[in-house]
């Protein structure tokens, strides 16, 4: 207990000549509670006790003043409480319920006077000194609030001159008070600057305005310089005061330190300027779409909508299946959408199909976007059109693949020179060595027979080269679309004769309308050479037939000539069965050139051709051709 306390007589002594009622409470427990006992009234406060018929035995603070633990009063009484602070609070006279005494307010003061004791003293007051208590109560609220505020506040006269400012003023401004009081807001120390690095017009700052226009100013924005040279940006606000009679008196701002807000805008704004230039020069430069996370495009460059073909109204609210050019299998597209789906960028080439029918190759980015809670909120597709790199490439490989196929062609037209052309080089010279020996007319005449009959297989030589070299001299002419059911029939109807002779029934499956883009007169050919050897090796029996079927699948014509006649060894012939010069049965027709020319004009037109076959049971040839095939397949 401190030295008044201690002194309790004297303490006594002292507070019954005060003026106003003091009540002297005990708090065994160290807390504001309603069970803190009375241990002591003086006189002024022993009359209101008297009036309200209250005895001097066990009164507490709750049964004196029960309003004080009223939720409002009762949290601030404790925020002072633990800080061993005094409460004071104006109280209105119909909340003391025991009160009798006619005046309207009273001034109601707590004061610790250690750990456990403390008073309670209630002063009644007049109207003059209830408004000076109120005006007083009001300063020291708004000096706490400005000390607690994060704001800078300034207060000047009519002349500009600070007459206030609090402690936010003052580090902000990296000022004390004494140095920031008494200086005028404009004066030149201030060295207030715009975004330019150019002097802060006086007339346009906010104080300025408040005072010469007598209007607010709200979020001016512009720089100080310290006086150690250290740069800061305000936010500043400012509004005019006047009297009660309406006159001005001077003006309050206050501001912020926006320098961090200023900085990171500025980094912001940088950045967004290098990403709108990077998204600019994509925008120009690349095809770019957006979808949703199900897929849906949700937004597409006129690049994007320039290469498809289609208008932007049937491009939003679809999804990139619009472009399918059926290309890629279904593993391909699942691996795809598991790598975004994932979080993870995909990058690949993806071939895609415009309304128009024409396919293009694209070099395809797929990047995620998140939102704030860091889910996938849509897909970004940047993509660049490579199809002029693709086709390149293709057409090199094309080159590479026929050139070899020119390479074994060559290898032929060595062969038959070499051997061939040399063995009836050879034989020639022979027969004429002979003849020029010969005696008897006999001899002469068998051996001129001879020359004639060597004469004539030199001839089928040329000719079985000039077919070869037909190959290279068609090469150019022009491709067009032919019916291909149209052309079968036309084979078959070369091929009628050889058919009824051989009693042989012919099967045909063709649908209707189905037709391919080819060059004719090897279209007719392969089917020509394909259908007769077919007649040409059936069984001499009856029971003959031959199957014709052709389908269209991706893009892709499928023709099938099937019979049941002599077949192949495959794996005595396998390997050779396409080559030149090659037989395989004891037809006396055959000159082993046929499907040595068919092969060569399937892989010109893009395609290829594949056999199936067993001795005795019958042959299978599968022909498969582009059905649309480019102009640059033709090498």
């Amino acid at each position: 207990m401190n030295e008044t306390v201690h002194h309790s007589e004297f303490f006594y002594s002292f507070a019954n000549q005060l003026p106003y009622s003091v009540f002297l409470f005990e708090s065994k427990t160290q807390t504001f509670a309603k069970e803190n006992s009375l241990l002591f009234s003086n006189t002024k406060a022993k009359e209101i006790q008297r009036t309200a018929n209250l005895g001097g035995f066990d009164l507490n603070i709750g049964s004196l003043f029960p309003f004080l633990f009223e939720t409002e009063l009762f949290q601030e009484i404790q925020s002072v409480w633990n800080e061993h602070k005094q409460w004071e609070e104006v109280i209105a006279k119909n909340t003391f319920h025991f009160y009798g005494i006619q005046n309207p307010t009273y001034s109601l003061k707590l004061n610790r006077l250690d750990s456990i004791h403390y008073t309670i003293s209630m002063e009644e007051l007049t109207d003059a000194i209830l408004a000076e208590k109120i005006l007083r109560q009001k300063e020291t609220k708004l000096d706490r609030l400005l000390k607690t505020m994060i704001n800078g506040v300034v207060v000047v006269n009519r002349e500009g001159q600070i007459l206030y400012a609090n402690e936010s003023a003052s580090e902000i401004l990296d000022l004390e008070l004494e140095k920031i009081e008494n200086r005028y807001f404009s004066a030149k120390e201030w060295k207030q600057i715009n975004e330019d690095g150019s002097p802060f017009p006086i007339d346009q700052l906010p104080l300025a305005i408040a005072l010469g226009k007598q209007i607010t100013v709200y979020n001016c924005e512009h720089g100080i310089i310290s006086e150690d040279g250290h740069l800061k940006w305000l936010n500043v606000n400012a509004t005019p005061l006047f009297d009660e009679f309406g006159n001005l008196e001077g003006a309050t701002a206050s501001f912020l330190d926006i320098s961090e807000l200023k900085n990171t805008q500025n980094t912001i704004e940088q950045q967004n300027r290098k990403l709108t230039s990077v998204l600019n020069a994509i925008e120009r430069s690349a095809i770019v779409s957006v979808t949703n996370p199900e897929g849906t495009i949700i937004r597409a460059n006129s690049k994007f909508i320039k290469l498809s073909g289609y208008e932007e109204s049937e491009i939003i609210g679809s999804d990139h299946k619009i472009l399918s050019s059926d290309y890629h299998k279904k593993e391909f597209w699942q691996g795809l959408w598991k790598q975004i789906k994932n979080g993870n960028t995909w990058e690949g080439v993806i071939k895609n199909k415009s309304k128009d029918g024409n396919y293009c190759w694209l070099q395809t980015f797929i990047h995620p976007l998140y939102n704030t809670q860091d889910e996938i909120e849509a897909y970004l597709s940047i993509r660049f059109d490579i199809t002029e790199e693709i086709e390149a490439l293709e057409n090199t490989n094309r080159m590479l693949h026929f050139t070899g196929i020119q390479n074994n062609r060559l290898q032929n037209f060595a062969y038959i020179i070499s051997h061939n052309i040399r063995q009836h080089s050879s034989n020639f010279t022979s027969l004429i060595q002979l003849l020029e020996e010969s005696k008897s007319e006999e001899d002469k005449k068998n051996l001129i027979e001879m020359l004639h009959a060597s004469s004539i297989q030199l001839e089928e030589t040329i000719s079985h080269l000039n077919d070869i070299i037909s190959i290279n001299q068609t090469l150019n002419k022009p491709m067009e679309i032919c019916s291909l059911k149209k052309e079968v029939d036309k084979t078959l109807s070369i091929l009628s004769g050889s058919i009824e002779l051989r009693k042989i029934q012919v099967d045909m499956q063709i649908p209707e309308g189905l037709s391919i883009r080819t060059i004719p007169a090897y279209l007719e050919s392969i089917l020509l050479n394909l259908l007769s050897n077919a007649v040409k090796y059936v069984r001499l029996k009856q029971g003959a037939w031959i199957k014709i079927g052709i389908e269209e699948k991706n893009e892709q014509i499928t023709i099938l000539v099937e019979d049941n006649g002599l077949g192949i060894n495959l794996e005595k012939h396998g390997n050779k069965i396409f080559g030149m010069f090659k037989t395989f049965h004891r037809n006396e027709d055959a000159r082993g050139i046929g499907l040595f020319i068919t092969k060569s004009q399937v892989e010109v037109l893009g395609g290829e051709i594949t056999v199936e076959s067993e001795e005795q049971k019958g042959s299978r040839f599968f022909v498969r051709l582009p059905k649309n095939p480019e102009e640059t397949l033709r090498v």
